[in-house]
């Protein structure tokens, strides 16, 4: 079953009032970090708990493409709102299988310190929903280690 979320653009991310936020240096060029967050089939190889990716839309891919991505726990439907090869790409989640947020924006921005060093600054913006609200601590624990984790992941398979 889906829950639909409130639709959102990209300026959600300069009001929301919940975030995570995540940043490391990836000893690889940004294109090929740039590269590994948007393919969805590889996504296995440094994303936690990921266990599937199905687009949505035909390629190519960019602003507007849509996809499935299928965790342990949980299924999101995701609309791109930023692709910029090298430096940036956000995505809404615009339907989610358990309902966690009413929205969310997930923004990924690099920069580049070197031929083969980035910098990866990941935001994940959100708004809980009422059921989370009530459990909101707990959430934002388990789902901070996910994202930290996944950055972890990101850095060993960008090597």
């Amino acid at each position: 079953m889906w829950f639909p979320l409130k639709t959102t653009e990209i300026d959600f991310v300069e009001r929301s009032n919940h975030r995570f936020e995540n940043e490391a240096v990836i000893e690889a060029p940004a294109g090929r970090v740039f590269d590994l967050l948007v393919d969805g089939d590889g996504m296995a190889r440094w994303f936690a708990d990921f266990v599937a990716c199905r687009w949505t839309s035909p390629g190519p891919h960019g602003v507007g493409s849509t996809r499935e991505i299928e965790l342990k726990a949980l299924t999101v439907k995701e609309r791109f709102l930023v692709w910029e090869p090298g430096k940036r790409v956000a995505f809404a989640i615009y339907a989610i299988t358990i309902p966690l947020v009413s929205r969310m924006v997930e923004d990924m921005e690099l920069e580049m310190l070197g031929p083969s060093r980035t910098r990866i600054l990941w935001r994940a913006h959100y708004e809980p929903s009422l059921a989370m609200r009530l459990v909101h601590p707990i959430g934002r624990a388990v789902f901070g280690k996910m994202f930290r984790k996944s950055l972890e992941g990101l850095s060993r398979a960008a090597r």
